[in-house]
């Protein structure tokens, strides 16, 4: 390929740069700078195509020719150029976002066969490295450079490889160019590993483990906070301390591998190396890797525990330390065993490898490798110990023991990044949201690193989320999303993980909405990565948001055998859950059960609490539903003892608050709502309430109405219409019709009626509670042929499912129904068949059918028998605080009873006390009176 400048060109000139072609370098300010080959070959592509856009895509294939690179080599061959070009330079290469680059220098580029007025140092230094067939004498006037294609010359190769070699010299000049200005403080150190890839990946492992093996060593120090790759290149004037790792062939022996180290401290560079062996480079890198923490922190020189392991295992080790870096759990956790069968005393795989089960839901598998790790790193640091202790209590369920643990360490060490989003982690992981929050908050006058940043973000989403709170996921994953977008290549991961969080936010709040592009772009960043882990969960999580239809028990089939196969525990149970939740909502009780059973068999295996309440929870509400109640309150009161928290506890409290209110125990139910409530993070000025604010305010309001509290209950109606899920958008206006007829609006109860009617869901079994709900307030405000016909539509299929308590509800409000049309016999027969439906108690539907027996009595003319039911009716209510119930059996009592001590005067300052003028049953005694005036017209 043609260049802009003649073949006989040496030197280029640039402003005040001069890029010397022969010996591949620069020269800035009296001073050389050699440059790895591949970022030499992009000043060049740069100087010879100013001007245009260069997508990176393009740039891989020019520079790397086909070759299988990692993405991030692009990213740092660019910031290792900016960093050579210096301060006042670098901004000639700008970053398009989400494109590629564009080089914009200051003026044309001259080029020269000599230069012609050579400064001292720089003719000085030429005669020094020029050998006898240096370029002839000068030769034509300098000319501009134009746009066009470029043939890259490579240097000869040298024994270590010519990108190694310039790799080396080319990190003087990057400690000139960053020009630190302070060392760091013990208490706060910013340390990179950065490892230089050939693009042959044939010698590759030794720095991939030395790298491992530091990361772990400097990361479990609290004076260190590690950074990625990407970070680095961003880092501008901060001080960080970098370590430039790299491995190759020892010449032309293929049995002996060069190991290098560069360390950039504080603008100056030191150079550590090793040759040996491949059967002794282990042993080589346990020796460097103890000289490079005794040159980077010298007080931490050691003990530290020993590397073992031999070279077969470390090779196979390189594909478990990248899978890992992706965060490709079940690949991590396929290849773990395998190297741990070669070297079963390699603490830190034991160690990576249960960071892995943990993600998949192995917890007890998980602890285990934990122990074996914390038995064989005993001659770590006190301080590393602790670390891993704490890591060690939270991973066994012990979040208290742990916390206190990492609080000691994060009282010491304020500026140790690291111990906050470990301790986030491993809350979220357990459950306890709320406190991960508080170790979230951004700390006034601390910057975190890019990489802290996102991982922030990303922590803050999944909290909330697990919280209930949609939007402040969103808008977390939202930050997170652009954070890792505006840094460039080697941030797919953390925009994946930012792009699932926002589409679960999405489909948390709008379950009906069929897109499921967020979902998508993540799949496509994890399949770009080949992280199967990732693909497969954004891939079931897109099939979700796609909504039931004939292929999703197949497609549902096909992810879960993938999901088992790759030890996946937690998403196998997820995807046993959506399954089952995808027969519910086709009406398949017996399918819905069935793999709800087989997902809690898996989460027992697993012995994650955290999957074992989300069964469990689920087959509490089964148990609900099938009017099973001491059953449902036996499985409460084993998920109250597994210290569930976050949305998980909500469902849980929620359902515990339910089975009470059928019980009859409002203030139980209460009471519940509110410790729910406090768990929850503080809501912020300004701030719309969280969805699981919401949804605790709408059960919240229906308790404080049928305890007779009418306004408290409707100012809190007010935090549960904020709620903007499809649930809510039923509760909210169905909550408000009956507070309305509470207070005796009828027209207003109507108008709220037809609105939750139009918010009704068509998925089972939450369709039918919507329309037994809708028929019962039908009923209470004269709209009977409404009510009887919802009544009769969901009638055969609640008893079809076996779900006995719906199944009560509907024949008590068809009992209700006909008693109100005059239609005693079939009142009577209707109450029979719903009392028979239930085996436990149940307040909620034997108060209703204790009122029809109460007014059937009275008709029969048995004033005795109405009087001695009524009695005990009014007690029951009293004592359960059950102001509606008693307000209604009011109108049946006589004027002189005064059971209880309630005559009329105590009858009438209820009514004021509780302003529920229209608690009545006035859709019962005056039904008729009604219909007849409406035929008299």
């Amino acid at each position: 390929m043609t260049t802009p400048w003649p073949a006989e060109a040496r030197y280029l000139q640039l402003d005040d740069v001069v890029v010397d072609l022969r010996l591949r370098r620069l020269v800035l300010a009296g001073r050389s700078a050699e440059l790895p080959q591949r970022v030499f070959d992009l000043m060049l592509l740069f100087l010879s195509e100013p001007h245009r856009l260069h997508t990176r895509a393009a740039l891989f294939e020019r520079l790397w020719g086909g070759t299988v690179v990692e993405d991030t080599n692009l990213s740092q061959s660019v910031w290792l150029l900016r960093k050579a070009l210096g301060e006042g330079r670098k901004a000639w290469v700008r970053t398009v976002a989400k494109s590629g680059y564009v080089f914009e220098p200051p003026a044309a580029v001259l080029w020269f066969e000599r230069l012609p007025s050579p400064s001292p140092p720089v003719e000085a230094e030429a005669r020094a490295t020029t050998d006898a067939t240096s370029s002839p004498a000068p030769r034509g006037a300098p000319g501009p450079t134009a746009a066009g294609s470029m043939r890259r010359t490579r240097p000869q190769r040298r024994k270590s490889g010519a990108w190694l070699v310039a790799a080396a010299l080319a990190l003087a000049a990057l400690a000139t160019a960053w020009a630190w200005r302070a060392k760091q403080a013990g208490a706060s150190r910013s340390v990179a590993l950065v490892v230089m890839h050939d693009g042959t990946g044939a010698s590759s492992w030794p720095a991939t483990l030395l790298q491992q093996w530091l990361r772990w060593k400097l990361d479990s120090l609290p004076e260190v906070n590690l950074l990625g790759d990407g970070e680095v290149a961003r880092a501008g004037g901060a001080p960080v301390d970098v370590v430039f790792l790299s491995s190759v062939r020892a010449g032309g022996d293929a049995d002996r591998l060069e190991l290098h180290a560069r360390l950039i401290r504080a603008g100056h560079e030191e150079r550590l190396d090793g040759v040996a062996a491949a059967a002794d480079m282990p042993a080589l890198v346990d020796t460097l890797s103890h000289r490079i923490v005794a040159r980077l922190l010298p007080r931490r020189a050691g003990p530290w525990p020993r590397l073992e392991l031999g070279a077969d295992a470390a090779q196979r080790y390189e594909g478990f330390a990248r899978a890992l870096d992706r965060r490709d759990w079940m690949t991590t956790a396929r290849l773990g065993p395998d190297v741990l069968r070669r070297a079963p005393r390699f603490a830190l795989a034991h160690l990576q490898l249960a960071d892995a089960l943990r993600q998949l839901g192995q917890t007890e598998t998980a602890m285990e490798h934990e122990r074996i790790a914390a038995e064989l790193l005993q001659a770590a640091p006190a301080d590393a110990l602790a670390s891993l202790a704490a890591r060690r209590q939270t991973t066994g369920a012990d979040t208290d023991r742990a916390a206190s643990f990492y609080a000691g360490l994060i009282e010491r060490y304020p500026d140790k990044t690291g111990y906050r989003l470990e301790l986030a982690r491993l809350l979220i992981q357990a459950g306890q949201d709320e406190r991960a929050l508080a170790q979230l908050r951004d700390a006034p006058g601390r910057g975190d690193g890019l990489g802290a940043s996102i991982a922030k973000r990303l922590l803050r989403a999944q909290a909330y989320g697990n919280l209930g709170d949609p939007a402040r996921m969103r808008a977390a994953s939202m930050q997170a999303q652009r954070l890792a977008a505006d840094a460039g290549a080697g941030w797919d991961s953390e925009q994946a993980s930012a792009w699932l969080l926002r589409g679960r936010a999405e489909r948390f709040q709008r379950p009906e909405r069929r897109q499921n592009d967020e979902f998508e772009r993540a799949a496509a960043l994890y399949r770009r990565m080949g992280d199967a882990t990732g693909e497969l969960y954004a891939d079931y999580l897109a099939r979700m948001a796609g909504g039931a239809d004939a292929g999703a028990d197949a497609a549902l089939d096909v992810l879960l055998a993938r999901a088992s196969v790759g030890g996946h525990r937690r998403l196998e149970v997820m995807i046993l859950l959506a399954a089952a939740d995808h027969r519910s909502k086709l009406g398949d009780a017996d399918g819905y059960r069935s793999r709800l059973d087989q997902a809690a068999a898996v989460a027992a295996a697993s012995g994650d609490p955290v999957l074992i309440g989300q069964t469990q929870m689920r087959r509490m509400n089964v148990e609900i539903l099938q009017a099973r109640f001491d059953r449902a309150a036996a499985i409460a009161q084993r998920l109250q003892r597994l210290d569930l928290r976050g949305i998980t506890r909500l469902f849980v409290d929620q359902n515990s608050a339910a089975l009470a209110m059928i019980q009859g125990d409002s203030r139980r139910a209460l009471a519940l709502m509110d410790a729910t409530e406090r768990l929850l993070p503080p809501r912020g000025a300004g701030q719309r309430e969280s969805e699981a604010s919401a949804q605790i305010a709408c059960v919240r309001a229906d308790l404080l109405s049928t305890l007779g509290r009418l306004r408290e209950a409707r100012a809190t109606l007010q935090r549960c219409r904020q709620g903007e899920r499809w649930a809510l958008r039923f509760y909210a206006p169905a909550l408000g019709s009956h507070l309305e007829w509470l207070a005796g609006d009828l027209p207003q109860a109507k108008a709220l009626l037809a609105q939750a009617q139009a918010a009704t869901s068509t998925m089972a079994p939450d369709g039918w509670l919507n329309a037994i709900e809708v028929a019962r307030l039908s009923t209470r405000v004269g709209e009977f042929e409404r009510s009887q016909r919802l009544y009769a539509q969901v009638l055969a299929p609640v008893r079809a499912n076996g779900y006995a308590f719906l199944t009560a509800l509907t024949l008590t409000g068809m009992a209700e129904n006909a008693a109100a049309r005059g239609d005693r016999a079939g009142a009577r027969e209707f109450a029979v068949q719903a009392r028979r439906a239930l085996a436990d108690d149940a307040w909620a539907v034997a108060s209703r059918l204790d009122l029809l027996a109460v007014f059937d009595a009275q008709q029969r003319g048995d004033r005795a028998a109405a009087d001695a039911l009524a009695a005990r009716l009014h007690r029951r209510a009293r004592a359960l605080g059950d102001v509606v119930v008693e307000l209604q059996l009011h109108q049946l009592l006589g004027p002189e009873s005064r059971d209880a001590g309630c005559g009329p005067a105590e009858r009438e300052a209820l009514i004021a006390r509780t302003a529920m003028r229209g608690a009545r049953l006035d859709w019962l005694l005056h039904a008729d009176d009604g219909r007849r005036s409406a035929r008299r017209r």
